[in-house]
């Protein structure tokens, strides 16, 4: 494959002089622009206003006002991006932020705001945010079910496979989510195997558990120092969402979002943390394990799963914070491969205008998805006969940090039209994979 993305002359391999030789390595096997690493200290801090939708203008005007004071630099709402709050120094930290204490706002870069914000969530909605850790997005979903005047109440379903980052998540809910937290269960699973479907219809009201003459106890076993896992039960729910009756639904989801697992190559200031941390464990994360394989097969197999729980008519976003084409257009691509126009179409990313080029009034500047720019590198790519694929592909985004002003994203909006045939475990594969890893392994 050419070494440029497209819009590109050219790749550059020049990376800061502090990265390790192994992750520049998997930078050019991926074919990520190192020099996008030189800009991760440039980059602003964002924030989120929780309960946005909830909030007067004058309360907003006032938090920024109060915002700016304790930072003590410029910042600015994010015009496009409802919600989001543009912190110029990365460096403030949030517990100097009065606003963050007094539970007001919660650190959340934009790119995932707007992952998130591209299910467009409805009220009533049944949400599944099918790699939920450390639960950012699923805080956001919550928001944005606006379950204290919908007439019938939605809900969120977080799955991770990790009791850890489970943990995580149920803490910053406990912390800011509210009168929201009565509305989300959380899972310890494995998201490419999680089959539990949205909660029964009415899982809120007594009278229609009571004529269902089912059991309201809830049967999660717990104990001081750590929760059991129960398959099929949640780990971390309210009471109602608890019960054998909540569990027993039998529909698919309204809405699903895939933000896989992935190398995180494309959150900068994540990968700066490695300079404290040591650049051993950003190994560990990136390069050890031949990641470079394992990962787009495990992606292809969240998005696989996520497209099952969906129901016809709804919609699922797949995202991911990588830069690497092996982890976003080929897994996308495989994705299209196995499902026809007729099973699946993507659809605008809402907030983007795919493919700006420049920025609009505080909109965020996305950059086209990586494309085969010639007749040769089709054939040396061996995607020739592949082209229908990525011209369906023409709606999904990235967001370069060169150009975006955020952390690295690709994001996909694909609305299901209807069920497809069931597929066997080893076709669920990505179009390619980095043939010099193969080759290694």
């Amino acid at each position: 494959m050419a070494d440029a993305e497209a819009g590109a002359t050219t790749l550059s391999t020049a990376a800061p002089p502090q990265l390790p030789p192994s992750f520049c390595a998997f930078l050019r096997d991926n074919h990520i622009d190192a020099s996008v690493y030189s800009t991760s200290r440039k980059l602003p801090r964002y924030v989120r206003i929780i309960r946005y939708r909830q909030r007067s203008q004058e309360f907003i005007d006032s938090l920024v006002q109060q915002i700016q004071a304790d930072s003590r630099c410029k910042v600015a709402r994010v015009d496009s991006v409802p919600g989001f709050i543009e912190i110029a120094d990365q460096a403030v930290r949030l517990s100097q932020i009065s606003a963050y204490t007094n539970g007001d706002i919660v650190g959340m870069d934009v790119s995932s705001g707007i992952a998130a914000l591209a299910l467009s969530v409805e009220p009533g909605d049944n949400v599944l945010d099918l790699c939920c850790a450390p639960g950012a997005k699923l805080l956001l979903l919550s928001d944005l079910l606006d379950n204290h005047s919908a007439a019938r109440r939605g809900t969120v379903t977080g799955v991770d496979i990790s009791p850890h980052r489970a943990a995580t998540c149920r803490s910053l809910v406990k912390k800011h989510a509210g009168s929201d937290k009565g509305f989300i269960r959380v899972f310890v699973n494995d998201g490419t195997t999680f089959d539990c479907k949205a909660p029964q219809h009415g899982w809120y009201d007594p009278q229609a558990i009571q004529a269902a003459s089912i059991s309201s106890d809830t049967a999660l076993p717990k104990s001081k120092r750590q929760r059991c896992i129960v398959p099929g039960q949640p780990w971390f729910a309210p009471r109602l969402l608890s019960t054998v009756y909540a569990c027993s639904g039998t529909q698919l989801y309204d809405r699903v979002l895939v933000d896989a697992e992935c190398t995180h190559d494309g959150s900068l200031v994540h990968v700066q943390k490695y300079e404290q941390w040591g650049w051993e464990q950003l190994d560990a994360q990136v390069v050890d394990g031949n990641k470079s394989v394992t990962v787009p097969i495990l992606q292809s197999r969240l998005l696989e799963n996520g497209w099952r729980l969906l129901k016809p008519g709804g919609v699922l976003v797949y995202s991911t914070c990588s830069l690497s084409r092996f982890q976003n257009e080929f897994v996308l691509g495989g994705f299209l491969a196995r499902h026809a126009e007729d099973e699946a179409v993507l659809e605008p990313v809402p907030l983007m205008a795919s493919n700006s080029t420049e920025s609009d009034g505080g909109s965020i500047v996305t950059s086209p998805i990586w494309t085969p720019v010639d007749d040769e590198e089709w054939d040396r790519a061996g995607l020739s006969q592949r082209r229908s694929v990525f011209s369906r592909m023409r709606h999904a985004v990235r967001l370069n940090p060169l150009v975006s002003n955020t952390s690295g994203m690709f994001i996909a909006r694909i609305k299901k039209l209807q069920h497809g045939a069931r597929l066997e475990e080893s076709e669920i594969v990505p179009l390619a994979l980095p043939s010099s890893i193969q080759q290694q392994a």
